[in-house]
């Protein structure tokens, strides 16, 4: 058996791996994946949204509107805003929101975790929101993330639905549909308290959690991730709804779509490493089979870069022959067999979770590019990480 087998051998594996896992996921908790913690009309705790904010002029405005329209008493909730010493009109927009009661405060620029630091020594909540300022809130998000709260005491954070609306850009529509598979996945996640972000577009936390964990991490722009994993450490719960919605502005070119990206990767290779002690029967399900999937998937990069490789060392044959051999190997070999049957779980995958969010209108375009080149931009994704590292090129907003 040579290295270019056994690499073949491994991939098999993880394409199994990753497909018994999350199906055994669903087919444990499908009758529960809708259900959510009523909402308690009468319960309004104090709510502090920090909206930290670099170089937003473009967004923030229609943002800070949408948070303003919320369905909340409004003596209930504060709205801080952190100008990260912005260079454009981020600071003049956000100020004509300051007769509403909108807080805005201008720090000198030094970075999302910083500006979120700085929210927090402000905030007066017994709740804290987090709110990127290109994002959108819909009215009823926060009574229902709040829910989740008054349900559990041992929950520490709520995650939303973040979505994008219809776009006639195809790699927006690429992005829109990758986020519904990231929505269906981590509600999953959340039956089994293995969710690992906090995404910045409208997290909900008890205020109490900073207190005993610490605040953001300022030297880690992946923070929404860094401080998700540190309240798992300490054997808290996250959870996940579908209900509570919030849009988000996607990049909507590929080099904007890269650089968010590559930064996402490097960040969440730093933080999983981190927290690589996690990996005990201690943490449950989150440290046995999320953090180790993590781990897995990486050196699966690794091994098909070196699958690519060796193919262009080898071009003349590679090029004239591979595919075809593929094709008249497929079902022979024992590495095909489990990769044949995992691509028709990915495809089931996808057309579940489609058909889960039968409100969002995906064109059959987009899905198809989906399934069969969006994985050519992960394999991007991991070739920039890379080349950032040995790089050391330094972390920015």
């Amino acid at each position: 058996m040579d290295i270019v087998e056994i690499a073949n051998y491994f991939i098999a594996f993880l394409s199994v791996y990753v497909v018994v896992f999350y199906f055994i996921l669903l087919f444990t908790y499908r009758k529960n994946y809708d259900e959510e913690p009523p909402i308690d009309e009468d319960w309004t705790p104090y709510v502090s949204i920090i909206v930290p904010a670099y170089n937003e002029e473009k967004y923030i405005s229609k943002c800070l509107e949408m948070l303003l329209n919320i369905d909340y008493p409004k003596e209930r909730l504060e709205i801080i805003v952190i100008n990260d010493g912005s260079t454009d009109n981020t600071e003049k927009e956000a100020r004509k929101f300051e007769k509403y009661g909108v807080k805005v405060y201008t720090q000198k620029n030094a970075g999302k975790g910083a500006a979120l630091n700085h929210g927090l020594r402000i905030a007066r909540g017994e709740f804290i929101v987090t709110m990127d300022a290109d994002s959108y809130v819909m009215p009823g998000t926060l009574r229902q993330l709040l829910a989740f709260f008054k349900e559990d005491e041992k929950v520490m954070a709520v995650t939303p639905a973040i979505k994008i609306r219809p776009s006639k850009n195809l790699l927006v529509e690429l992005q829109r549909i990758e986020y519904l598979m990231i929505i269906f996945s981590r509600k999953l996640l959340s039956f089994i308290d293995a969710v690992p972000v906090t995404p910045g577009p409208f997290s909900v936390f008890r205020a109490s959690v900073f207190k005993e964990v610490g605040g953001f991490d300022e030297n880690n722009l992946v923070e929404d991730q860094e401080i998700a994993l540190r309240i798992q450490k300490h054997n808290y719960k996250i959870k996940s709804s579908v209900k509570a919605e919030v849009y988000t502005e996607p990049p909507d070119n590929l080099n904007d779509l890269l650089k968010q990206r590559i930064r996402w990767q490097r960040g969440g290779i730093r933080n999983y490493w981190k927290y690589k002690h996690m990996i005990t029967p201690e943490y449950g399900d989150f440290g046995l089979f999320f953090i180790p999937l993590n781990f897995i998937t990486l050196a699966a990069f690794f091994v098909i870069l070196g699958l690519m490789i060796n193919a262009i060392i080898n071009a003349p044959y590679y090029g004239q022959y591979i595919l075809l051999e593929s094709i008249i190997s497929l079902g022979v070999t024992p590495v095909a067999i489990p990769l044949f049957f995992a691509g028709l779980a990915s495809v089931a995958w996808l057309v579940l979770v489609l058909s889960n969010f039968k409100n969002e209108k995906v064109g059959i375009v987009p899905i198809v590019l989906y399934y069969f080149f969006y994985w050519y931009l992960m394999l991007g994704y991991n070739l920039g990480l890379v080349y950032k590292e040995l790089k050391q090129e330094k972390f920015s907003w």
